[in-house]
């Protein structure tokens, strides 16, 4: 199974919520691959602290190469990126939108296949939604936020209907929520109104303990067991395989 994470959106989450949800699905027993798809590379920094080996890069797909999975964890290898996949990005090309799929296709022994991308609907983000069987999306609780939702759904349903791809969306997922804040609260109501049917029932909070666990590549799951945030990203899982299991 092949799960994106995606949003226009920057400053959303997308690269702590991929980071825990691929701990998550590894500790499960699941066989988990990480492909770092953002040239800024945030997810291959939490799992490592020196470089990338060169052989892992993703970017040697876009030079007719092949990338090898580097083992990060028990059940979890990766793929990850660095600043010179930049130079490969086109917003407009349609080439290699397909360099994904054939990849991984010929890469078996995966149950989970986790993306995170940039935030731009360029080369690398519609590449990963041909290759995936699952969009999730993240989302603060921004008006901007709300507005761009509309046009991100629209994208992949587009994007479904040009390239005949599989790609459904999974879910909207609330990140980085302050309960006591009368916004996020309207926000919320207003997401629910129109997404009630992708709407996440579990959101994250604002916690300073993600941002501590992603930096010094331990899951806040692990890292503080018991506190509020990591009983949140384990809600989240739990209805994220329960939405997995329920899909036709």
């Amino acid at each position: 199974m092949r799960i994106i994470m995606t949003n226009q959106k920057g400053g959303v989450g997308k690269t702590t919520l991929v980071f825990h949800l691929a701990s998550l699905f590894a500790a499960d027993g699941k066989r988990v691959l990480a492909v770092d798809l953002d040239p800024q590379a945030n997810l291959t920094s939490c799992y490592l602290r020196g470089e990338l080996p060169p052989e892992s890069n993703i970017a040697l797909l876009y030079r007719s190469e092949s990338p090898l999975p580097l083992i990060v964890g028990d059940h979890l290898d990766l793929v990850g990126s660095d600043p010179s996949l930049g130079s490969h990005e086109d917003h407009g090309s349609t080439d290699r939108i397909r360099a994904i799929k054939e990849w991984l296709d010929g890469l078996p022994g995966y149950d989970i296949v986790i993306f995170d991308t940039p935030p731009a609907m360029g080369l690398f983000t519609r590449s990963a939604l041909l290759a995936s069987d699952f969009a999730l999306i993240p989302a603060d609780v921004s008006w901007f936020a709300y507005k761009g939702l509309a046009d991100l759904v629209s994208s992949i349903e587009s994007l479904r209907a040009r390239h005949q791809a599989e790609v459904r969306p999974l879910g909207i997922i609330l990140n980085g929520m302050q309960e006591r804040q009368g916004f996020a609260q309207e926000t919320w109501a207003a997401l629910d109104d129109r997404y009630g049917h992708l709407l996440f029932k579990n959101t994250i909070p604002e916690s300073v303990r993600v941002r501590e666990a992603a930096s010094q590549g331990i899951p806040v799951t692990e890292l503080d067991r018991r506190g509020k945030a990591a009983a949140a990203y384990r809600a989240l899982y739990a209805e994220i395989r329960e939405r997995l299991e329920a899909m036709p």
